[in-house]
């Protein structure tokens, strides 16, 4: 594989799945040195950081939405209207997806406490992303 593609999947690797340098390193047949020698020339570190913040907005925001529908949900009801049935499927495919996301960040929060591995976080996130791509149809992979 060519340096510069091995580079990328690399960082991708190490900043999208939480992989660690050395579960990297024996994927792609390359050493910990230069993983850690791209890592600190590419920021690496501070690219995974903003990832995991942008993925907790993220999470954040589909709260607050899930939250606003369910009271215009409940509003409705309790003045004996019927919510629509566009409603009603947005908010179920928010609050399954919502379920994935709660797991996604007790692997995160797992992590930080070094009661989980990365790539146990990392599978959790895909999973994560992965119901979020089919719900809302966006891949968190591409942002």
């Amino acid at each position: 594989m060519k340096q510069v593609l091995l580079n990328d999947t690399a960082q991708r690797m190490y900043v999208e799945e939480m992989m660690t340098f050395e579960s990297i390193a024996k994927e792609l047949d390359c050493s910990e040195r230069t993983l850690r020698n791209w890592a600190t020339t590419g920021f690496w570190e501070d690219k995974r950081k903003k990832f995991r913040a942008f993925q907790e907005s993220l999470h954040e925001d589909t709260r607050e939405i899930a939250t606003l529908m369910a009271q215009k949900i409940k509003e409705q009801l309790n003045n004996d209207v019927m919510p629509s049935r566009d409603l009603l499927n947005s908010f179920t495919k928010i609050a399954a997806s919502m379920v994935k996301m709660r797991d996604y960040e007790k692997a995160i929060s797992a992590e930080d406490t070094a009661s989980a591995s990365a790539e146990e976080a990392a599978k959790s996130q895909k999973n994560a992303a992965e119901i979020f791509k089919q719900t809302f149809g966006v891949d968190l992979t591409t942002i």
